[in-house]
Protein backbone atom coordinates (compact mmCIF):
# COMPACT_ATOMS: atom_id res chain seq x y z
CA UNK A 1 0.00 0.00 0.00
CA UNK A 2 1.61 3.32 -1.47
CA UNK A 3 -0.52 6.82 -0.37
CA UNK A 4 0.89 9.54 -1.38
CA UNK A 5 -0.79 12.98 -0.11
CA UNK A 6 0.77 15.09 -2.45
CA UNK A 7 -0.46 13.29 -5.16
CA UNK A 8 -3.64 12.61 -3.90
CA UNK A 9 -2.37 8.83 -5.29
CA UNK A 10 -2.61 5.08 -3.63
CA UNK A 11 -1.25 2.13 -4.92
CA UNK A 12 -3.18 -1.20 -3.68
CA UNK A 13 -0.75 -3.84 -3.27
CA UNK A 14 -2.46 -7.26 -4.53
CA UNK A 15 0.13 -10.07 -3.44
CA UNK A 16 1.34 -11.98 -6.49
CA UNK A 17 1.17 -9.19 -9.31
CA UNK A 18 4.03 -7.29 -9.27
CA UNK A 19 3.58 -5.28 -5.99
CA UNK A 20 6.84 -5.41 -5.05
CA UNK A 21 8.66 -4.18 -7.66
CA UNK A 22 5.87 -0.88 -8.07
CA UNK A 23 6.18 -0.75 -4.30
CA UNK A 24 9.88 -0.14 -3.88
CA UNK A 25 9.76 2.53 -7.09
CA UNK A 26 7.21 4.69 -5.67
CA UNK A 27 8.74 4.25 -1.52
CA UNK A 28 9.74 7.94 -2.12
CA UNK A 29 6.30 9.45 -2.08
CA UNK A 30 4.62 7.42 0.63
CA UNK A 31 3.41 8.94 2.97
CA UNK A 32 2.23 6.57 5.51
CA UNK A 33 6.28 6.08 6.43
CA UNK A 34 6.40 2.58 5.94
CA UNK A 35 2.72 2.01 7.71
CA UNK A 36 2.26 -1.24 4.98
CA UNK A 37 5.32 -2.16 4.28
CA UNK A 38 6.48 -5.12 6.99
CA UNK A 39 5.19 -8.11 8.69
CA UNK A 40 4.29 -7.61 12.80
CA UNK A 41 1.50 -8.09 15.51
CA UNK A 42 -1.63 -6.26 14.83
CA UNK A 43 -3.44 -6.04 18.25
CA UNK A 44 -7.05 -7.35 16.26
CA UNK A 45 -6.09 -9.01 13.76
CA UNK A 46 -2.97 -11.06 14.99
CA UNK A 47 0.67 -11.67 13.32
CA UNK A 48 -0.23 -9.39 9.51
CA UNK A 49 1.54 -9.02 6.05
CA UNK A 50 0.77 -4.95 6.85
CA UNK A 51 1.41 -4.52 2.55
CA UNK A 52 -1.06 -7.16 2.12
CA UNK A 53 -4.14 -5.67 3.66
CA UNK A 54 -7.54 -6.14 2.16
CA UNK A 55 -9.71 -3.29 1.82
CA UNK A 56 -12.25 -4.35 4.28
CA UNK A 57 -9.59 -4.65 7.19
CA UNK A 58 -8.39 -1.19 5.99
CA UNK A 59 -11.73 0.27 6.22
CA UNK A 60 -12.36 -1.70 9.48
CA UNK A 61 -8.49 -0.81 11.30
CA UNK A 62 -7.49 1.96 9.11
CA UNK A 63 -10.66 4.08 8.43
CA UNK A 64 -8.54 7.49 7.60
CA UNK A 65 -6.02 5.92 5.40
CA UNK A 66 -9.22 4.19 3.52
CA UNK A 67 -10.76 6.95 3.13
CA UNK A 68 -7.84 8.39 1.39
CA UNK A 69 -7.42 5.48 -1.05
CA UNK A 70 -11.56 5.83 -1.82
CA UNK A 71 -10.67 9.79 -2.97
CA UNK A 72 -7.92 9.96 -4.48
CA UNK A 73 -6.72 8.44 -7.62
CA UNK A 74 -5.61 4.89 -6.94
CA UNK A 75 -4.14 1.63 -9.16
CA UNK A 76 -4.33 -2.11 -8.45
CA UNK A 77 -2.35 -4.90 -10.63
CA UNK A 78 -4.30 -8.11 -11.25
CA UNK A 79 -3.57 -11.01 -12.91
CA UNK A 80 -5.54 -14.24 -14.24
CA UNK A 81 -6.45 -16.14 -10.91
CA UNK A 82 -5.01 -19.77 -12.36
CA UNK A 83 -1.57 -18.21 -13.00
CA UNK A 84 -1.61 -15.92 -9.41
CA UNK A 85 -2.61 -19.56 -7.91
CA UNK A 86 0.31 -21.45 -8.97
CA UNK A 87 2.64 -18.59 -8.16
CA UNK A 88 1.61 -17.83 -4.88
CA UNK A 89 1.90 -22.19 -4.10
CA UNK A 90 5.77 -21.45 -5.54
CA UNK A 91 6.16 -18.69 -3.06
CA UNK A 92 5.00 -20.55 -0.18
CA UNK A 93 6.96 -23.89 -0.82
CA UNK A 94 10.10 -21.79 -0.96
CA UNK A 95 9.36 -19.48 1.73
CA UNK A 96 7.17 -21.70 4.47
CA UNK A 97 8.35 -25.36 3.41
CA UNK A 98 12.36 -23.89 2.62
CA UNK A 99 11.89 -25.67 -1.04
CA UNK A 100 14.82 -24.89 -3.34
CA UNK A 101 13.00 -23.74 -6.63
CA UNK A 102 14.94 -26.44 -8.87
CA UNK A 103 13.57 -29.35 -6.20
CA UNK A 104 9.57 -28.07 -6.58
CA UNK A 105 7.97 -30.86 -8.49
CA UNK A 106 4.27 -31.70 -10.28
CA UNK A 107 3.76 -33.93 -7.49
CA UNK A 108 4.84 -31.41 -4.63
CA UNK A 109 2.74 -29.06 -6.44
CA UNK A 110 -0.24 -30.59 -6.68
CA UNK A 111 0.18 -31.93 -3.27
CA UNK A 112 0.32 -28.26 -2.06
CA UNK A 113 -2.28 -27.17 -3.62
CA UNK A 114 -4.69 -29.82 -2.36
CA UNK A 115 -3.49 -28.62 1.29
CA UNK A 116 -4.14 -24.80 0.78
CA UNK A 117 -7.67 -25.41 -0.87
CA UNK A 118 -8.33 -27.52 2.35
CA UNK A 119 -7.35 -24.29 4.06
CA UNK A 120 -9.31 -21.46 2.05
CA UNK A 121 -12.52 -24.02 2.35
CA UNK A 122 -12.44 -24.06 5.92
CA UNK A 123 -11.23 -20.08 6.59
CA UNK A 124 -14.28 -18.04 7.43
CA UNK A 125 -12.35 -15.37 7.81
CA UNK A 126 -9.06 -13.10 6.85
CA UNK A 127 -6.26 -16.23 5.61
CA UNK A 128 -3.49 -16.33 7.82
CA UNK A 129 -0.48 -14.70 7.20
CA UNK A 130 1.16 -17.94 5.66
CA UNK A 131 -1.93 -17.98 3.10
CA UNK A 132 -2.46 -14.18 2.93
CA UNK A 133 -0.85 -14.22 -1.18
CA UNK A 134 -4.52 -16.73 -1.62
CA UNK A 135 -6.96 -13.72 -1.04
CA UNK A 136 -8.77 -12.82 -3.55
CA UNK A 137 -8.16 -9.80 -5.59
CA UNK A 138 -11.15 -8.54 -5.32
CA UNK A 139 -10.41 -7.54 -2.10
CA UNK A 140 -8.18 -5.22 -2.88
CA UNK A 141 -10.63 -3.36 -5.41
CA UNK A 142 -14.04 -3.57 -2.96
CA UNK A 143 -15.09 -3.18 0.02
CA UNK A 144 -19.20 -3.91 0.96
CA UNK A 145 -19.67 -4.40 -2.91
CA UNK A 146 -18.72 -0.56 -3.75
CA UNK A 147 -15.53 -0.80 -5.66
CA UNK A 148 -13.17 1.67 -4.60
CA UNK A 149 -9.92 1.69 -6.85
CA UNK A 150 -10.45 3.06 -9.89
CA UNK A 151 -7.75 2.25 -12.05
CA UNK A 152 -7.36 -1.81 -12.44
CA UNK A 153 -4.65 -2.86 -14.59
CA UNK A 154 -3.95 -6.22 -15.76
CA UNK A 155 -0.41 -7.67 -15.16
CA UNK A 156 0.17 -8.16 -18.62
CA UNK A 157 -0.36 -4.38 -19.55
CA UNK A 158 2.90 -2.92 -16.54
CA UNK A 159 3.59 -0.42 -19.24
CA UNK A 160 0.02 0.87 -19.04
CA UNK A 161 0.37 0.87 -14.78
CA UNK A 162 3.81 2.51 -15.64
CA UNK A 163 2.00 5.67 -17.66
CA UNK A 164 -0.71 5.77 -15.61
CA UNK A 165 1.42 6.17 -12.10
CA UNK A 166 3.86 8.53 -14.16
CA UNK A 167 0.96 10.61 -14.62
CA UNK A 168 -0.27 10.90 -11.34
CA UNK A 169 3.19 11.09 -9.60
CA UNK A 170 6.03 12.09 -11.93
CA UNK A 171 7.91 8.83 -11.05
CA UNK A 172 8.81 7.06 -14.41
CA UNK A 173 9.31 3.34 -13.46
CA UNK A 174 12.65 1.97 -14.37
CA UNK A 175 12.01 -1.62 -17.03
CA UNK A 176 14.18 -3.56 -14.38
CA UNK A 177 11.67 -6.39 -14.02
CA UNK A 178 9.04 -7.91 -11.55
CA UNK A 179 10.36 -9.27 -8.21
CA UNK A 180 9.73 -12.81 -6.73
CA UNK A 181 9.34 -14.32 -10.19
CA UNK A 182 8.82 -17.93 -10.20
CA UNK A 183 11.42 -18.59 -13.08
CA UNK A 184 12.94 -21.94 -13.90
CA UNK A 185 15.53 -23.90 -15.34
CA UNK A 186 14.53 -24.46 -18.65
CA UNK A 187 17.12 -27.20 -19.77
CA UNK A 188 15.73 -30.18 -17.63
CA UNK A 189 18.80 -32.20 -18.28
CA UNK A 190 20.90 -29.63 -15.85
CA UNK A 191 18.33 -30.03 -13.10
CA UNK A 192 19.99 -32.89 -11.19
CA UNK A 193 23.86 -30.94 -11.46
CA UNK A 194 21.74 -27.88 -10.28
CA UNK A 195 19.87 -29.44 -7.49
CA UNK A 196 23.49 -31.19 -6.43
CA UNK A 197 25.37 -27.98 -5.79
CA UNK A 198 22.34 -25.59 -4.82
CA UNK A 199 24.09 -26.75 -1.20
CA UNK A 200 27.54 -25.06 -1.25
CA UNK A 201 26.20 -22.55 -3.91
CA UNK A 202 23.73 -21.00 -1.21
CA UNK A 203 26.55 -21.81 1.87
CA UNK A 204 29.49 -19.96 -0.02
CA UNK A 205 27.84 -17.10 -2.42
CA UNK A 206 25.79 -14.38 -0.41
CA UNK A 207 21.92 -13.62 -0.62
CA UNK A 208 22.11 -10.80 -2.62
CA UNK A 209 24.83 -11.82 -5.47
CA UNK A 210 22.72 -15.00 -5.95
CA UNK A 211 19.41 -12.78 -6.83
CA UNK A 212 21.89 -10.74 -8.91
CA UNK A 213 23.01 -13.54 -10.97
CA UNK A 214 19.65 -15.68 -11.36
CA UNK A 215 17.99 -11.83 -12.53
CA UNK A 216 20.99 -12.04 -15.17
CA UNK A 217 20.00 -15.65 -15.85
CA UNK A 218 16.73 -14.76 -16.90
CA UNK A 219 17.46 -11.76 -18.94
CA UNK A 220 19.87 -14.06 -20.95
CA UNK A 221 16.89 -16.83 -21.38
CA UNK A 222 18.50 -19.28 -19.02
CA UNK A 223 15.63 -19.12 -16.58
CA UNK A 224 12.17 -18.78 -17.87
CA UNK A 225 8.86 -17.99 -16.26
CA UNK A 226 7.07 -21.54 -15.67
CA UNK A 227 3.82 -21.78 -17.42
CA UNK A 228 2.00 -22.51 -14.57
CA UNK A 229 -1.83 -23.32 -16.71
CA UNK A 230 -0.18 -27.24 -16.96
CA UNK A 231 -1.14 -27.21 -13.28
CA UNK A 232 -4.39 -27.57 -13.70
CA UNK A 233 -6.66 -29.51 -15.79
CA UNK A 234 -10.00 -27.72 -17.28
CA UNK A 235 -13.08 -29.40 -15.65
CA UNK A 236 -10.90 -31.09 -13.34
CA UNK A 237 -11.72 -30.54 -8.93
CA UNK A 238 -8.91 -27.82 -8.87
CA UNK A 239 -10.45 -26.09 -12.20
CA UNK A 240 -13.45 -26.02 -10.76
CA UNK A 241 -12.51 -25.08 -7.16
CA UNK A 242 -10.31 -21.62 -8.65
CA UNK A 243 -12.90 -20.60 -10.69
CA UNK A 244 -15.80 -20.67 -7.97
CA UNK A 245 -13.45 -19.42 -4.90
CA UNK A 246 -11.97 -16.70 -7.27
CA UNK A 247 -15.11 -16.04 -9.47
CA UNK A 248 -14.98 -12.35 -9.05
CA UNK A 249 -11.15 -12.15 -9.76
CA UNK A 250 -11.46 -13.64 -13.01
CA UNK A 251 -13.89 -11.04 -14.11
CA UNK A 252 -11.87 -8.46 -12.97
CA UNK A 253 -8.86 -9.45 -15.12
CA UNK A 254 -11.34 -10.26 -17.81
CA UNK A 255 -12.44 -6.54 -17.61
CA UNK A 256 -9.56 -4.53 -16.72
CA UNK A 257 -10.47 -1.09 -17.80
CA UNK A 258 -8.21 0.99 -20.27
CA UNK A 259 -6.48 3.70 -18.10
CA UNK A 260 -8.68 7.00 -17.79
CA UNK A 261 -6.96 9.65 -16.89
CA UNK A 262 -8.96 12.19 -14.31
Amino acid sequence: MIISDQHRFAFVHIPKCAGTSVRKALRPIDETIGTFDHIAEHPQMGLIHYSHITLPDLALFFPDHFNKVQSFRSLAIVRDPVDRFFSAIFQRLREFKKFDQSQITAPIISQEAAQVIQHLQASRERLDLEYVHFNRQSDYVFNAGERIVDQVIALDRLDDAARYIETCTGIRLAPQGRENRTADLRFQSLKPIVRALRAPYVALVPHAKRERLRRGLIRVGIYGDVEKQQFVKPGSTLDTFLHDYYRQDFELVAGAAQVIAR
